[in-house]
């Protein structure tokens, strides 16, 4: 009964965070456009807004904002789960390719291919990472505070969510490719350019965040199963070093022990979730390789 109002909650400070983001973004490039100092702000401010590409594509980034902030209140009023979520959905959708087409992406045209293939990064990593985030703030906190846990609906959820983080997780992977071969343009710009240095950081976090997931899905949700009283045979990730299940002799007597492990490799999954945006948001201001070549 109360997971409905924690998440209308979450999401409305998450609409918070993307409305004051949005601002920044549009100070942030009339200060680029412009190269004029902060104090002349406002002067041009109207002009980026009304005679750029950047501002008319912004204008639609906050009408889908003022949409999304209805659909919230209305959501969140009445508790709906019926019209107020696809209407988020598809206004998070319409922001997400606000942010691809004003990026690197939308140099090659407003809706080229690298647009959609980066639109399509930017969802998933979404999906995935902001998942992470419900659950480890939201849903396990929930969990563990629960007197009379049903422990097959725990395991049953936490085994959906994994089958679609790992969706999400091969989207990204593959738009990831594609992004970094567009912005690279060869292999060994990965380690001699500022763009490709970050990017390796940015790789260096994904893979932690990847092991944390796959040890979720291979070790600790097997655990979870064996805990919800169903007999599961390990998976052969188990018996490799780094994925080996712990030992509870008796499951009953465990408590919310199994749960607890889980939650706190979420918990880190959800620090190494938010490095790897703000490394984005710095990748995302950096010129490609291939771009200072072809300015070049």
């Amino acid at each position: 009964s109360r997971l409905l109002p924690n998440l209308w909650a979450w999401f409305g400070g998450a609409v918070v965070l993307l409305s004051a983001s949005s601002f920044l973004i549009l100070i942030s490039r009339t200060l680029e456009l412009s190269r004029a100092p902060i104090a002349d702000l406002m002067q041009f401010l109207p002009v980026v807004v009304e005679k750029t590409d950047f501002g008319r594509i912004w204008q639609v980034r906050i009408l889908a904002l003022v949409v999304l902030w209805v659909a919230w209140y209305v959501g969140r009023l009445r508790m709906d789960r019926g019209l107020s979520v696809p209407v988020s959905a598809v206004m998070l959708a319409v922001i997400a390719f606000t942010r691809s087409t004003t990026g690197h992406a939308g140099d090659h045209g407003h809706f080229a291919l690298a647009a959609w293939v980066d639109w399509l990064h930017v969802l998933s990593s979404g999906i995935w990472v902001g998942g992470i985030f419900v659950w480890a703030f939201i849903i396990f906190p929930m969990l563990l505070k629960c007197q009379h846990l049903n422990r097959s609906v725990a395991t049953d959820t936490f085994g959906r969510f994994s089958s679609v983080a790992a969706t999400g997780l091969t989207v990204i992977v593959l738009t990831g490719i594609y992004q970094a071969w567009e912005g690279l343009g060869k292999a060994d710009a990965l380690w001699q350019s500022a763009f490709g240095q970050i990017l390796l950081v940015k790789l260096a976090l994904i893979v932690c965040l990847v092991y944390l997931g796959a040890y979720n899905r291979y070790t600790n949700l097997p655990t979870l199963d064996i805990w919800s009283g169903r007999k599961r045979a390990p998976h052969p990730f188990s018996r490799l070093p780094g994925f080996r299940m712990r030992n509870f002799p008796n499951m009953d007597d465990a408590g919310n022990l199994p749960l607890r492990y889980c939650a706190r490799t979420v918990t880190i999954q959800s620090a190494l979730g938010a490095a790897i945006f703000i490394v984005s948001a710095i990748l995302h201001h950096a010129m490609p390789p291939t771009d200072i070549r072809n300015l070049g």
